[in-house]
């Protein structure tokens, strides 16, 4: 082999074992990201049901949101419920879980003393966290309670600590359900690749 060949191969071996070592360390930190986040999607934590605060919000969508945010209200948590409501959702005119009373009557009829509903630029959860930072920042609040469902409540966290103003205290509670194996493993892949777009928005908009 001429030696110019030979010095050219081994010039590159240190290159390929250094793209291996990257690929490898790579390959790790994704299968430990997608653990640990799978868990906290799994098993987040509860946040504060009993802690006062100047509004309940409930994101969308309402079928089993907006029955824990009307409890809430019950149990005297705030004296104000916040519904993140968008006109073109289908499950508006059905009945949300437990109360049996369609959306529209919260958004659409004459709205009942306290119930405010709001409809975010962006109909995405960073778009009702700068919504409800605008609204926080308009009505003076200064802890919000907001409602989620609990595959929902990582991501939702995390979005809420990169976006909202940092002097307004955010509560994240979640609704439990009976989710299928099947449902939990779709919602397991589906907030993972959720939270990988919510990490790059809030970089670039937050």
């Amino acid at each position: 082999m001429p030696a110019k060949l030979r010095r050219n191969t081994s010039s590159r071996r240190p290159l390929r074992r250094a793209l291996k070592i990257f690929a490898g360390v790579a390959i790790i930190g994704a299968i430990g990201w997608f653990a640990y986040a799978s868990v906290n999607i799994v098993l987040p934590s509860q946040g504060a049901l009993d802690d006062k605060a100047d509004v309940v919000v409930s994101l969308a969508p309402q079928q089993n949101r907006l029955p824990m945010a009307k409890q809430l209200i019950s149990d005297d948590v705030a004296e104000t419920l916040l519904i993140s409501y968008f006109d073109h959702d289908p499950m508006n005119h059905q009945m949300t879980a437990k109360d049996g009373v369609p959306l529209s009557r919260y958004c659409e009829d004459e709205s009942e003393n306290g119930v405010m509903c709001f409809t975010p630029a962006e109909d995405a959860t960073i778009g009702e966290v700068h919504a409800i930072s605008d609204l926080a920042q308009e009505h003076a609040w200064g802890k919000v309670t907001v409602v989620t469902d609990s595959f929902h409540a990582f991501r939702t966290r995390f979005i809420f600590e990169q976006c909202m103003d940092a002097e307004v205290d955010v509560n994240v509670v979640f609704s439990e359900q009976d989710l299928t194996a099947s449902q939990w493993s779709w919602h397991i892949v589906y907030e993972n690749a959720a939270f990988l777009k919510a990490a790059w928005q809030t970089t670039a908009r937050c």
